[in-house]
């Protein structure tokens, strides 16, 4: 199913069984009247499905924000299709979209993640859904989430230090450096688990 929206969106659905692919590309401000479409939309796509299983990808790129009454509107489609939602990619280009795309993530079930690429998030979407037994292995992911987002603001705060002797400006050689850093404190770490250094640790 296919529809072209007025007011700055365009959106199109597709189906595989109890499987959906949603695909949003908002142009300049929205308002309340595209999401008395959009909303009905979904709603009719879904309806009778059981379990339905939702991925969207919303293209932002060129996102402006929202007219005061379709914030809340925007607020409350979250909040019904909240279990539907398996994984939402947003790509935008402003820092205060990532934290929007952070604090959504604190009212839906599903995942939802912030790029800057079009084509990583498409290939997040598509990455295979492990099954999680476990409320132990959920954490896992997270935890694993969470240390990889710490360690790449490590990165970049390094990056950008002037108290050591790589010029700020040569960002290539700057990488190149804490990257040799990383692996060879990588080793040593592997070779300290391989020798029981944590145990009990």
């Amino acid at each position: 199913m296919n529809a072209n929206l007025e007011h700055g969106i365009s959106a199109g659905i597709s189906r595989i069984d109890n499987y959906f692919f949603m695909k949003i590309k908002i142009n300049g401000t929205l308002t309340h009247g595209d999401y008395n479409i959009m909303v009905p939309m979904l709603r009719e796509a879904i309806e009778g499905i059981e379990n339905p299983n939702v991925k969207i990808l919303i293209d932002a790129t060129n996102f402006d924000g929202w007219e005061l009454r379709a914030a809340w509107d925007d607020f409350k489609f979250g909040i019904e299709f909240r279990d539907v939602f398996s994984k939402i990619a947003f790509v935008g280009t402003k820092a205060w979209e990532e934290y929007g795309v952070k604090i959504g993530g604190w009212f839906l079930s599903g995942e939802i993640k912030f790029f800057k690429s079009i084509f990583e998030a498409y290939l997040w979407l598509n990455e295979e859904e492990a099954t999680l037994k476990t409320p132990v292995e959920k954490d896992l992911i997270s935890r694993r989430n969470e240390i990889r987002e710490d360690l790449d603001s490590l990165f970049k705060s390094n990056l950008k230090r002037t108290d050591w002797n790589v010029p700020e400006a040569d960002d290539q050689k700057a990488s190149e450096t804490i990257v040799a850093i990383i692996e060879e404190r990588l080793s040593e770490i592997k070779k300290d688990v391989k020798d029981g250094k944590y145990k009990g640790y």
